[in-house]
């Protein structure tokens, strides 16, 4: 029986159907998820028994990682007129302002398979979408990557912005191509499927044939915590007072009638994951949501990275000097290419009326464990491939088993990114930087 986290969506909460149907928002939910007992996992046959899943904003491979050794990247950027130029360099400070990051930027990004698009989003400033990071301005995440494992061709599950790449990491698809917006024009009227007023909807389209439809931002499919041996614990973490925030992928809200035990927990905020890992209260499958971090924690353009890696420094170092490091993985990536340039050419699926949402551009993707391997890691893989890879470790079913539309079954293995004949890896506790303002 699907749990009522099988109706995750960024603003998940009741019934629905997928998008090939008619949505139907009354539909059952299931029996509410029971709530954990901690420490009380299941044998499975990795020696991890802990997975921590952690989603940043707005970053393509190449605007991170541009020069890492051993990885595929490229210093010098096509432009739509056919020059070639040298990157240049980001700021050290905020930006001048986002980029588009749409399905339809995405798709001009990518012009045909030439990768040229990406200078005429941004009008006032063209080279924007063009610039890089180098290493002494996110010198932690080269540290990780230099000493744990690297993906360098680590592609978002579709070509779009935020909402279904925080969808794929969990159920491995993506049924919805854009964010979660309200029936006026306005963002952030409600959460999940409670019925405010003005409606919340979601763009959809049709696996098959590429139509396009808008439904209510509910989905009911299959995720990875639907398989979690028995016992095992799970918990999510996001801004504001979880599980209500608006931004948080999973959120009960109308779904579990107001299940409060269910609620504490399984959603929690940024302080309660801070007050259990430092505790040592680490559930089994933790997913930390950051896209309503404050400050700029979340990455998400125009904020510099600096307060986004310190955020997450503080995560892993918390992990690292607790109870569980020794059998924990950690995956770091990012929702989607934030409208910056990568020169890599996805591979991406044309459906029968000649448009594509599958998949999108390369981000970057860190497996950080005392088992992850060292270097970078060349396998084909998407987000999918996260849920992917908890099913591997710990032996589940694949969810494409029962959704056709779920990836997981087709999606590249991470399960390259470790070793477990390797001694175990100590933790590597790295210092927060002085941002510059």
């Amino acid at each position: 029986m699907r749990t009522a986290l099988s109706l995750v969506a960024v603003l998940a909460g009741c019934g629905g159907t997928t998008p090939e149907t008619t949505p139907d928002i009354d539909a059952p939910v299931g029996d509410a998820p029971a709530a954990p007992s901690d420490g009380e996992a299941s044998p499975v046959t990795s020696p991890i028994k802990y997975i921590v899943v952690i989603v940043k904003e707005n970053h393509s491979f190449d605007n991170y990682f541009t020069g890492f050794p051993g990885a595929e990247s490229s210093k010098t950027a096509k432009l739509h007129d056919g020059t070639t130029i040298t990157r240049p360099k980001a700021p050290d400070g905020a930006l001048k302002g986002d980029m588009s990051h749409s399905h339809t930027s995405a798709v001009k990004d990518y012009d045909n398979g030439k990768m040229d698009g990406f200078d005429t989003i941004v009008s006032d400033q063209p080279h924007r979408p063009l610039y890089y990071y180098a290493e002494s301005q996110i010198p932690n995440y080269w540290a990780y990557a230099r000493s744990f494992a690297l993906f360098d061709h680590f592609f978002s599950t579709l070509a779009g912005p935020s909402s279904p790449g925080h969808f794929a990491v969990i159920t491995g698809q993506t049924p919805h191509y854009g964010n979660p917006d309200c029936s006026d024009g306005t963002d952030d009227c409600g959460h999940g499927c409670v019925d405010p007023t003005p409606a919340l909807f979601v763009p959809t389209y049709n696996h098959k044939t590429g139509k396009t439809s808008t439904a209510p931002a509910c989905f009911k499919v299959p995720s990875v915590i639907d398989h979690l041996p028995a016992g095992m614990t799970w918990r999510t973490y996001a801004g504001g007072t979880a599980p209500n925030s608006s931004n948080t992928a999973f959120n009960l809200v109308d779904s579990v009638g107001g299940n409060a035990t269910v609620r504490k927990d399984h959603f929690r905020s940024y302080a309660q994951l801070h007050a259990d890992l430092t505790s040592g209260n680490q559930a089994n499958f933790t997913h930390i949501d950051v896209s309503s971090a404050p400050n700029g924690a979340s990455e998400h353009p125009p904020a510099a990275p600096c307060e986004g890696e310190n955020f997450t420094v503080n995560i892993i170092n918390e992990i690292m000097q607790g109870p569980h490091w020794n059998e924990t993985a950690i995956i770091v990536t990012w929702d989607d290419f934030g409208g910056w340039y990568d020169h890599v050419k996805p591979t991406v699926e044309m459906l029968t009326n000649g448009t594509f949402f599958n998949s999108g551009f390369r981000i970057p993707a860190l497996v950080i464990s005392p088992y992850a391997v060292t270097g970078v890691v060349k396998t084909h893989t998407e987000h999918a491939s996260v849920p992917k890879l908890v099913e591997e470790l710990w032996g589940l079913p694949m969810m494409s088993a029962t959704d056709p539309n779920a990836r997981d079954g087709s999606a590249g293995s991470m399960m390259g990114a470790f070793d477990f004949t390797q001694a175990p890896k100590p933790p590597l506790v790295l210092q927060t930087r002085t941002c510059p303002q």
